[in-house]
């Protein structure tokens, strides 16, 4: 699933490729990916192009808003032809200048809402506090934990806690500021959670830097891979940089990559 930085970095594609278009058309090609609360003729020209979490949001100058979630395998490819299209394309945004964006997805689960500029979007307003934000600190973990029995890793994966983190760079995260992944959060000091948001943000500031991570699916809007794969420490890894062997467990179904000797 694309995570914070790999959103970011499609976003930070479509500023450059699709800002001041004007949406003629989006025309749906499997049933219930576009989600309309009023259809509409003309959205008009796109304004903006920002992010909560894992969302893409999309303003538009006919003062409408598209929230875009990619799920597991959704992508956003930007093409100048419109006779070109992609194996799983769900949906496209085709502009007034015969430029495009595909909204792909193998496995269908993504989706692309249209609401109007004020309309609440109830799946936003249960997102917790972006890494980037100076109220994402020590003392706001300690108190988002203080009667959790959970494990750090559920936590730090809870989008209600932590907006837009995934399996991938909570692993590193981890790692990184020498934490087990089975250490329960009620249980961490108030300075072992300020390392936490300190590798937080600079593990997501360098994916970033490095366009997110492919592992499987994820390509950015020019249909590229990401770079940060190559500088991942634990994650899909077999040996530690100590020399021991990494160890690999399952965590509320998800796979968990930790060194039982570097992180305590």
């Amino acid at each position: 699933m694309p995570e914070l930085p790999e959103v970011q970095t499609i976003i930070n594609g479509l500023n450059q490729k699709v800002i001041g278009k004007e949406i003629k058309e989006i025309i749906e090609l499997r049933p219930g990916t576009v989600i309309w609360q009023n259809p509409v003729a003309n959205l008009g020209n796109i304004n903006s192009i920002s992010r909560r979490g894992k969302y893409i949001l999309i303003q538009t100058s006919k003062d409408y808003k598209l929230v875009i979630h990619l799920r597991m395998t959704g992508k956003l490819i930007f093409e100048t032809d419109l006779a070109e299209t992609s194996d799983h394309a769900r949906a496209e945004l085709v502009f007034s200048d015969n430029t495009k964006l595909i909204f792909n997805d193998v496995r269908a689960f993504g989706k692309i809402q249209i609401y109007k500029k004020n309309d609440e979007v109830e799946s936003l307003e249960k997102i917790g506090l972006e890494p980037f934000s100076k109220d994402f600190n020590e003392k706001y973990l300690k108190m988002k934990f203080i009667n959790r029995k959970s494990h750090i890793k559920s936590l730090l994966l809870n989008q209600r806690i932590v907006a837009g983190l995934g399996n991938i760079y909570v692993n590193e995260i981890l790692y990184r500021a020498r934490i087990s992944p089975k250490k329960k959060g009620n249980q961490i000091s108030l300075k072992k959670l300020k390392t936490i948001v300190e590798q937080t943000k600079k593990v997501l500031e360098q994916a970033i830097k490095h366009n997110g991570t492919t592992i499987s699916d994820y390509r950015n809007v020019e249909d590229k891979t990401g770079e940060f794969q190559n500088f991942l420490n634990v994650y899909g890894k077999e040996l530690c940089k100590c020399g021991h062997r990494i160890k690999k467990i399952k965590q509320a179904g998800r796979s968990t990559y930790f060194c039982p000797v570097c992180q305590k």
